[in-house]
């Protein structure tokens, strides 16, 4: 059987389709599995998706090379929840673990599923250090999940080109020749394309004419553009419609007004139906069911029903309609908006393109385009008048693309270059300084921001895992400074809005994190965090209008005393005594069992590029384990930890090394003695790193500072001190307790190392700053081979830590 017969079988086994098969839906397999990374364009429906999925899929089936994981990143959340309930509802890919990670939906926060569906700001954030997702304790833990996963980026092009695509493109540039990837769009110009593949060394597969005659979508359909230079309003929805019409505002608040208004002027067999981002999800999910009830190709065709929505239906709800009505965008999202009408074989369907209101400058409000999207957005009102009452098939959708996209994306990508130096150093200060504050420059230009609405914040114990809205952040900004004009806060409302910030504590996985709660003075604080607390007499909400800002709502969210108390007892764990040398064979066996098939293909690919031996990094990992904890035997850090046994009641001996001590929260004597306790835990993670530098200079042979495995060391060392705190770039003094090279040795004995390498340990020292022997972010295969290292080392440790 020839090698494309075959992947043409495995295409048909996997997603249960009959052939044939479009060849741009198996080619990005073939280079993939050679090596070769990917840049992908098919129009709306051609089934992009199948084509990213399939390499993945084949591979693990058959057990080819590459990597365990596939994180697929999205632009907008709904479509990173229809692709994950597709697969799902696919019972062929049953034994797959599939996950969604969005900031509405939070069900993979350490990216450990097989395929994790996720947005675009969770996986940048992640990459940087400062994830959404976890606090920034656990800053550096996802990181590595980027660097050892299969890489999809769909609907690239509606990534910000001011923030979002330059650090998604430098991040690929970063992770070239270690982790495979594939890019995905249906409107890039051939611009774009064809800068990108170089930039990326990438391979670009298209669908070819012929291709294009036999897709479904792209079968005997008429689709018409009409230019209309008056603002979208509900009497010219009305005017139009029959029984299926949709209309999409560009802003949360326009939608909302529209849908007012048609709800005023519709007579009462039609039924008006509002989506936006900020609902909660229970009422969210109620509408995109009925959207698919009654916009999908087979779905109910009785009734007069007008959806208005925003920019969350442009991709990932597989709907149509016989009437569009969308305000001006740039061309490519215009075009992402259109594929929602007339969307399959044999429909005919009417766009209608309308200009933007004013703002106070009597100049368009394009907002949220801004900037160069803002420009684009002008330029594509000026474009349509060329195509006004034309059939816009595929064809005609590229020639639109490229007379709006093409100058300003080779403009763009000039740009990018020149600027790459600056946002590579910004990327830098992120990663290595956890600056939130860079999350608006480097992920998203105008960033989402989380808003939980609760009267008293310091009961929330654990913000991550409440849920809120989702808000741009020029949106929270304007809003701020309008309540200020108003002379807010006052005597009737004291605060407005209010940030978690971590608390200083000690180090340890076993204790939850504990939050200030930061009222907002100034709106330049605001991006100062990812989450707020708003006042909820600011605010108001209802399932048909969802949330906005009213004065006097008195609102608060109705599931957050349920989310607080689920969030309390997730952090409610029990944990058990054991010693230093128990607990590196409870984390190895961790590592193997759950962590090393994770890594594995990254890891190969790094060995290859920084010319180490096959299985240094295998080794690193398990070489870190085994020493990440030295720094607990220091005299402090056991005089603790031997003095809570004794106060508890279940003291140990004096040379028993102490990795954890029993803990139960649930225990009124633990909560008891916790608040007795004269300090807290000293810190080890840095300490331990110092103690054991001579030990791993032995270990990895005494390598110069230009070997290979001199880089491998600081990666080894930096994944040491920074497994509390990715910040960590100093410590204490220490002096070991006399018991530690005993217990050390019988650690490396199981490791096979060498007997000896415990005769270097360092025993005692005295404090100062360790930077120089730190890896920097701008050392790409050291910074790549930290974050696979400390990835293993902390999932481990915290998966060892758990008593089930």
């Amino acid at each position: 059987m020839g090698h494309e017969q075959a992947m043409n079988e495995a295409f048909a086994r996997i997603f249960q389709v009959h052939g044939p098969y479009g060849r741009f839906q198996i080619e990005p397999a073939k280079h993939l599995l050679a090596g070769r990374n990917v840049i992908l364009q098919a129009p709306t429906g051609s089934g992009k998706t199948k084509a990213a999925l399939f390499p993945y899929l084949f591979a693990r089936v058959d057990g080819l090379d590459l990597p365990q994981k596939l994180l697929y990143c999205v632009p907008m959340r709904v479509l990173a929840r229809s692709f994950y309930e597709d697969l799902k509802n696919n019972t062929t890919h049953a034994e797959f673990d599939a996950r969604l990670q969005t900031g509405e939906q939070q069900d993979d926060r350490k990216l450990e599923g097989d395929i994790t569906f996720a947005t675009i700001d969770q996986v940048l954030s992640s990459f940087l250090n400062i994830p959404y997702s976890l606090s920034l304790r656990q800053g550096n833990v996802n990181a590595g999940t980027v660097v050892s996963s299969y890489l999809v980026f769909d609907e690239f092009h509606l990534l910000d080109p001011g923030s979002t695509l330059p650090t998604a493109l430098e991040m690929l540039r970063m992770l070239k020749g270690v982790t495979p990837f594939v890019l995905m769009t249906a409107t890039f110009s051939r611009e774009m394309l064809d800068r990108l593949a170089s930039l990326l060394d990438a391979e670009v597969v298209t669908a070819s004419n012929d291709e294009l005659q036999r897709i479904p979508t792209q079968k005997d359909k008429v689709r018409w553009f009409h230019r209309i230079d008056a603002p979208l309003t509900a009497e010219a929805v009305l005017q139009d419609h029959s029984t299926r019409s949709i209309a999409i505002c560009n802003t949360v608040e326009r939608a909302q007004d529209l849908f007012e208004e048609l709800r005023a002027q519709a007579d009462s067999g039609t039924q008006v139906i509002l989506i936006h981002s900020r609902f909660l999800r229970e009422h969210r999910r109620k509408k995109e069911d009925a959207v698919r009830r009654f916009f999908s190709k087979d779905g109910d065709k009785g009734g007069s029903i007008i959806l208005v929505a925003t920019q969350v239906i442009e991709v990932g709800l597989d709907i149509t309609c016989q009437v569009m009505h969308t305000e001006v965008a740039p061309a490519s999202t215009i075009l992402q908006r259109a594929g929602r009408c007339a969307r399959f074989e044999g429909e005919k369907g009417d766009v209608y393109i309308y200009q933007v209101p004013l703002n106070r400058k009597d100049e368009p409000n394009y907002a949220p385009y801004l900037g160069e999207q803002a420009t684009l957005s002008g330029k594509t009102w000026e474009a349509l008048l060329l195509f006004a009452g034309e059939n816009i098939d595929f064809v005609a959708e590229q020639r639109l693309v490229n007379q709006v996209h093409a100058e300003t994306d080779g403009r763009m990508l000039d740009g990018l270059e020149q600027a790459r130096y600056a946002h590579r150093q910004e990327i830098n200060r992120a990663i290595g300084q956890q600056e939130m504050g860079l999350a608006r420059d480097l992920i998203r230009n105008d960033d989402s921001v989380t808003v939980l609405v609760h009267p008293s914040p310091s009961v929330i114990e654990n913000p991550h895992d409440l849920e809120g809205f989702s808000l741009f952040f020029g949106t929270l900004h304007g809003q701020f400074k309008e309540w200020k004009e108003a002379s807010l806060p006052n005597e009737e409302i004291p605060w407005l809005l209010k940030y978690p910030q971590e608390q200083d504590g000690w180090e340890g996985e076993d204790r939850a994190i504990h939050y200030d709660w930061i009222e907002v003075i100034k709106h330049q604080e605001i991006k100062r965090s990812a989450i707020h607390v708003v006042n909820p007499r600011l605010v108001r909400y209802d399932s048909e209008m969802g949330f906005r800002f009213a004065r006097g709502g008195g609102f608060q969210s109705p599931f957050q005393r349920g989310q607080v108390e689920k969030a309390r007892r997730e952090w409610q764990r029990g944990y058990r005594r054991e010693s230093y040398q128990e607990h590196v064979q409870k984390m190895l066996a961790v590592y193997r069992d759950r962590l090393s098939r994770e890594i594995a293909y990254a890891a190969n690919r790094l060995e290859q590029q920084m010319d180490l031996p096959a299985g240094s990094l295998e080794r690193a990992v398990r070489l870190t384990i085994a020493l990440h904890d030295v720094g607990k035997m220091d005299l402090r850090w056991q005089g603790w930890a031997h003095e809570w046994q004794k106060r508890i009641g279940a003291p140990v001996s004096e040379d028993y090394m102490l990795a954890h001590t029993d803990y139960n929260s649930d225990d009124p004597r633990h909560r008891s003695v916790e608040a007795e306790m004269p300090s807290s835990r000293p810190p080890h993670a840095a300490e331990g790193a110092v103690a054991v530098f001579r030990v791993l200079h032995q270990l990895l042979g005494t390598p110069g500072q230009d070997d290979p495995r001199f880089k491998l060391m600081k990666a080894i060392f930096t994944a040491i001190a920074r497994h509390h705190s990715p910040r960590a770039d100093s410590y204490r003094g220490f002096t070991l307790h006399q018991a530690a090279g005993k217990a050390l040795a019988q650690v490396l004995a199981g490791l096979d190392a060498s007997g000896q390498a415990n005769k270097v340990l360092v025993t005692s020292k005295r404090p100062q700053p360790i930077t120089s022997l730190m890896v920097q972010p701008d050392a790409r295969d050291e910074l790549l081979a930290y974050f696979l290292i400390v990835r293993a080392l902390r999932l481990a440790d915290q998966g060892a830590a758990v008593n089930e």
